[in-house]
């Protein structure tokens, strides 16, 4: 059996030029996002107007499922370019409310969903494009770098957000949100997409209900990557929930950002690590040792009442995120038809946003509730779990934090074994190799007789 080697090809001006607007893109929205969050908790003291906000801001990504098959009707790089403009008229009209001293919390709200509406449109065309503008031999190594943005902006969001806000007010984090916006949509404008062609014969009408019949054939082992990739983003809102509490009791409130702050250059140097080598031809092996790399990091963190122990865990979690992501995204690239890319993506998108505060609200209660309760001193799980983890407060979050890791692990494990690994490899499997091995055997003894 062959191996496939990543390639060392460079990524290609157009992908470079697309990506380093994008990445501006990203990085200014997760400081606008963070500033806006401190602005609005420092004019209510309210933390029920900072929930407002976050669902304010993930409602559109369910709203507008229905309408993603736009996502495939129209080139990529047009609606990439239509979604960042609508994206950008909330964070424009709260800017001049700001300058003449009109704005309120409700424009910022209403600036949040608005926001939230063109990104559901963006994000799934943008990943969407990335075979329009790299070979097909590096884009795994595109996905690892794609992943680079997210993890700058977890980085520089809350260092950069506060003290801009305490220096400027809010008017600075919404310039720096529409500066960005106008780098990602100037350098979407300057490259030509080569929208990809569909050689699969795969009939396709562009609506909903033809992704549905490929997905129950030919797609039908992407359907168990779909719900594995929504199972872990509903766990991981346990794990923030979680992680919080832990940084802010062993830590205090000065030093929990730190935690964060360390996981996201974990996540900097494992999109780094992607970008350079790729995620290998066993994209399903690569995300279930991530998967499996990121619940050890879970249970590390949550085993000793130790600072350090949260940042090391920390640092084995979120490290290996952009792995995890670039072996999906590739997988989907490799396998799903090129016309139904935008609805592939923007349904991987809508499934997880669906579960995050499901997961947020759940996670909170059984921490407070449940967690909590069992493990102070002389709680129902004080004599077992906690003569290991420990006990008192914060240990309940330590025990979620263990649950779920462990949960995340046997979900690694499982896809590991199982044949949708096989089925979803970039070379061909054994069997296939072992199939075609005897059919040319075949052909030679029919043709010695």
């Amino acid at each position: 059996m062959s191996e496939t080697v990543t390639s060392r090809e460079p990524l290609g001006r157009r992908f470079m030029i697309v990506w380093s607007g994008q990445l501006f893109s990203t990085i200014g929205s997760s400081l606008s996002g963070v500033g806006v969050a401190v602005y609005v908790f420092i004019e209510t003291g309210s933390a029920a107007w900072l929930g407002v906000l976050g669902a304010l801001a993930s409602v559109p990504f369910l709203l507008t499922a229905p309408l993603l098959t736009l996502t495939d009707r129209f080139g990529k790089r047009s609606v990439m370019i239509w979604a960042d403009t609508f994206a950008v008229i909330g964070p424009a009209v709260a800017f001049v409310l700001a300058l003449t001293g009109n704005l309120e919390l409700w424009h910022l709200a209403v600036a949040g969903f608005l926001g939230g509406v063109g990104t559901s449109f963006q994000w799934p065309a943008a990943q969407a494009a990335i075979p329009a503008l790299v070979e097909p031999d590096v884009l795994d190594r595109a996905n690892g770098l794609n992943q680079l943005g997210p993890a700058i902006g977890i980085v520089l969001g809350p260092v950069l957000a506060t003290p801009l806000v305490a220096w400027w007010g809010i008017e600075a984090v919404l310039l720096v949100d529409l500066i960005t916006f106008a780098i990602a949509v100037g350098t979407t404008l300057m490259v030509k997409f080569d929208d990809a062609t569909d050689e699969s014969n795969v009939a396709d009408d562009g609506s909903w209900s033809a992704l549905w019949a490929w997905l129950r054939t030919d797609g039908r082992p992407l359907i168990v990557l779909l719900a594995v990739m929504a199972s872990v983003n509903f766990f991981m809102a346990f794990f923030n929930v979680s992680l919080l509490v832990l940084a802010t009791e062993l830590g205090g409130v000065a030093r929990a950002g730190l935690v964060l702050g360390t996981g996201g250059a974990a996540m900097i140097l494992g999109s780094l690590v992607s970008a350079r080598r790729g995620v290998g031809p066993d994209r399903i092996g690569t995300f279930s040792r991530g998967l499996m790399v990121a619940g050890v990091g879970f249970v590390i963190a949550s085993t000793y009442p130790s600072f350090a122990l949260v940042i090391v865990g920390v640092v084995f979690a979120l490290g290996s995120v952009p792995a995890v992501q670039a072996a999906v995204s590739t997988v989907y690239h490799e396998r799903v038809p090129a016309s139904m890319y935008g609805r592939m993506f923007g349904l991987r998108t809508s499934l997880g946003r669906a579960l995050d505060p499901i997961g947020a609200v759940m996670s909170g209660v059984i921490v407070a509730h449940v967690a909590e309760p069992a493990m102070d001193e002389g709680g129902l799980l004080s004599g077992s779990v906690g003569a290991i983890i420990g006990t008192g407060t914060g240990r309940g979050s330590a025990l979620t934090l263990a649950v779920v890791g462990l949960v995340v692990v046997g979900i690694g494990a499982s896809l590991a074994r199982s044949n949708i690994r096989q089925q979803l490899a970039a070379d061909p499997t054994p069997a296939d190799e072992s199939i075609t091995e005897v059919a040319v055997e075949v052909e030679a003894e029919s043709a010695c007789v």
